[in-house]
């Protein structure tokens, strides 16, 4: 018998033993007494794992890296600072995390459109299984002694537990939250017995007594498992509103000019766990008026405490508050943090934030409190610690010498090498994870509308800079992590509007010619209408320019004149706009659904064939069919003077002008409501109906309506007016038809054929 079957088969036997064991009452004591399958076989990991799109091995002479964008996994040498790519092997789609084994032999690949698992054998450098998981898998971390991984599936809600021996699902969990994504483990005692795993909810949900809309309406959510009862959550940890620092004027809204502000944090795709401490860089939202850059979005780094299972009192911090209070200037605000790390034989750690392209330096107390790094800058003044890296950082990890930082920079595909060592630290060289495309070419301008949206600051061409918000304060996807939504309900000019996922924006069957009318209200209807949302909300100079200027063109407004086609910025060598919109078209992903693949005999099968045939009797195809399953859509021609008819809402100024023949009444707007109101404290934008969402990927964001009034789909289906809009009543009072009515609402993805109105 080959050595390796010979010690799968003595793995297996070890665990069957501690099951029995646990069955028999030995339960947690066997297992701390007996060692962990991983001990007997191979090394123990030096660290605890967690989950990240780049990994380094324990002996830090290799790292793998995910190239999310290509749908391929590097090996780099990097022992001795050589900085060789190894190889580039072929996963599945959008790799999201990867993680080493502590015996150096396979990496682990959670691939997030596929579904699947890569498992790359290191030492052959290729990929050698593919193992189905739940929809959409994101974070993935592995216990000490490698025997299992913890895969967190965003679309399915649940986590799958993988035996590495067999590379086989052993387990699944669920999860009682939304949107599942950051993984970490602990290494407690020696990496033997219990352990505990962590899983982050993405995106906040509303308080008991709070609600959407509100700063302190939120809240976010760690979920625990424990590695010997993998069956059921042992709990939660809370993360709740803070005050951000930052004051707004409110007087529009009933409050004060300087009122406090305070925001939830959101966002919460990474962990990492040091010394008792759970820690989670995150983009927090203070959702009420006035939408403003330095009001809406913060950027935390939330703090809990392990053994508690709480928030540490005083740990959480706001990174934007610490970048007010230096002395120099021009500040740069450290937009969507996004990943950390921290050195292995001190208190110092490094948060990547990704739209601005720096790691700004912490320290921790001996609490764990956290505080941000200040140095003396120019003119006796000083500034926040930064480390410039490349496009879009979004994972890091350090080599357990303390010497280096590897950073993975998703737009630009390359990996920032810090020295860390150097006083300050400083980016030394950079390798080149994967190809990017040739010059000119359309992936070319597709990369360069990602790095925009993706941007708080904007390089350019022309040398042009710092154009896409204040100070680096927030991107466009600040609010639309890669294109889609953040959940969070704001208090916009026409009123409390969700944010909108841009994957319906165009019919993904016909791209160039199919686009949705814009926003709840049909407010705007052209992509390139946002520069009024870079103006006004992300206080940016934007991006439409005076022909033969860098100078901001003062005439933008929605409807007339057009803004597409107009003078513009470039970012290799395309229009800044038009390579957003070309990223907008033919890039952005939809959401799995957790249905896809179902056998249509089942039950489950069976159910959504019903659900889609009520979805036709009930005429909802009228508002959501078609391609981007939603009607309203772009019928005339863009030009000046505008051929259609513009209804003009109450104020505020200037008053917001509505297609309204593409609105429709649906019993959502209740202008009783306190959350109703535009920025002059006057009536939100509402009676004459709202802009049908799409429904493409409708299970993956809520809240719903307008103003996050539903937080599930069956809410939804509740809204009698809502539900009978079609022109048809009475058919689906009956619960058992709602039932099949919203696994069929669930079901919908790209993959979904589409009814026509």
């Amino acid at each position: 018998m080959p050595s390796k079957l010979i010690h799968q088969v003595l793995r297996v036997m070890v665990v069957a033993l501690l099951a029995f064991l646990s069955a028999c009452g030995g339960g947690q004591a066997a297992t701390e007494q007996a060692p962990p399958p991983e001990q007997a076989a191979g090394p123990i990991a030096k660290n605890s794992s967690y989950s990240s799109p780049i990994a380094i091995s324990d002996d830090d002479s290799l790292l793998v890296v995910a190239n999310t964008l290509n749908g391929t996994v590097t090996l780099i040498n990097v022992a001795g600072d050589a900085n060789a790519k190894l190889a580039e092997i072929q996963v599945g789609e959008e790799p999201r995390s990867v993680v080493i084994t502590p015996n150096k032999a396979f990496a682990y690949v959670t691939n997030q459109i596929s579904g699947t698992v890569s498992v790359i054998d290191l030492a052959s450098q290729s990929k050698v299984a593919d193992i189905p998981v739940g929809a959409e898998p994101y974070g993935i971390a592995l216990t000490p002694d490698g025997s299992r991984a913890y895969v967190a599936n965003s679309a399915s809600n649940t986590v799958s537990i993988i035996d590495t021996a067999s590379n086989s699902v052993v387990g699944t969990i669920n999860i009682p939250g939304v949107q599942p994504r950051g993984v970490a483990i602990t290494n407690n005692n020696g990496g033997a017995g219990q352990q505990f795993v962590y899983v982050t909810q993405f995106l906040s949900q509303p308080t008991a007594s709070g609600g959407p809309g509100l700063d302190q309406g939120s809240e976010g959510k760690v979920f625990i498992i424990s590695t010997t009862d993998d069956t059921q959550i042992q709990g939660a940890v809370t993360l709740a509103a803070h005050d951000t620092g930052f004051t707004a004027d409110r007087t529009a809204f009933g409050g004060s000019d300087k009122e406090p502000t305070f925001a939830y944090p959101n966002q919460l795709q990474s962990i990492v766990l040091k010394n008792g401490r759970g820690y989670l860089p995150n983009i927090a939202a203070s959702p009420e008026g006035p939408v403003k850059f330095n009001v809406d979005t913060q950027a935390f780094l939330s703090v809990f405490d392990v053994a508690a299972k709480s928030e540490l009192p005083g740990g959480t911090i706001n990174l934007h508050a610490a970048v007010k209070a230096q002395t120099f200037t021009p500040r740069l605000f450290l937009a969507n943090p996004w990943a950390v790390a921290f050195k292995h034989a001190s208190n110092e750690g490094y948060i990547v934030s990704a739209a601005s392209d720096v790691l700004v330096k912490i320290t921790l107390d001996d609490n764990g409190v956290p505080s941000v790094v200040s140095v003396p800058a120019e003119g006796d003044t000083t500034r926040v610690l930064t480390i410039d890296v490349h496009k879009n950082p979004r994972g890091i990890v350090i080599n357990n010498a303390d010497t280096r930082a590897y950073v993975y920079n998703f737009i630009s595909k390359d990996v920032s090498v810090v020295d860390l060592t150097a006083s300050p630290e400083v980016e030394t060289t950079r390798i080149q994870s994967t190809d990017l495309p040739p010059a000119g070419s359309d992936a070319a301008k597709f990369l360069a509308g990602n790095e925009l949206f993706h941007s708080s600051r904007g390089e350019f061409d022309e040398g042009v800079s710092e154009r896409m918000s204040n100070e680096g304060w927030q991107a466009c996807s600040s609010c639309h992590p890669d294109g889609l939504s953040d959940g969070v309900v704001w208090a916009f000019a026409s009123g409390p509007r969700k944010s909108i996922p841009l994957n319906a924006t165009f019919s993904p069957q016909n791209p160039t010619g199919n686009q949705r009318i814009l926003n709840y209200s049909a407010v705007f209807d052209e992509l390139e209408d946002f520069e009024l949302n870079i103006r006004g909300v992300s206080g940016g100079p934007g991006l439409i320019v005076l022909p033969g200027t860098t100078d901001q063109d003062p005439n933008v407004k929605a409807f007339d004149p057009p803004n597409a086609n107009r003078s513009q910025l470039h970012v290799g060598g395309f229009g800044a706009w038009d390579a957003i919109v070309a990223w907008t078209q033919f890039r952005i992903t939809s959401p799995v659904s957790p249905y896809r693949g179902v056998d249509p005999n089942s039950d489950l099968g069976q159910q959504i064939a019903q659900g889609r045939q009520l979805f036709t009797q009930a005429n909802c195809q009228a508002c959501h069919g078609g391609p981007k399953w939603s009607t309203p859509q772009v019928d005339y021609a863009r030009v000046s003077p505008f051929p259609e008819t513009i209804t003009l809402g109450a104020p505020p100024e200037p008053p917001l002008g509505q297609l309204s023949r593409f609105l429709q009444n649906v019993g959502t707007f209740d202008p009783a409501n306190p959350i109703e109101k535009n920025a002059n404290n006057a009536a939100a934008l509402g009676q004459l109906g709202f802009n049908p969402p799409s429904l493409l990927s409708i299970y993956a964001f809520p809240p719903y309506f307008h103003n996050g009034s539903c937080l599930t789909l069956e809410c939804v289906l509740e809204n009698q007016v809502h539900r009978e809009a079609g022109g048809v009543t009475g058919l689906l009072d009956d619960p058992a038809s709602r039932k099949a009515l919203l696994q069929f609402l669930i079901s919908i993805d790209i993959k979904t054929e589409p009814i026509n109105p």
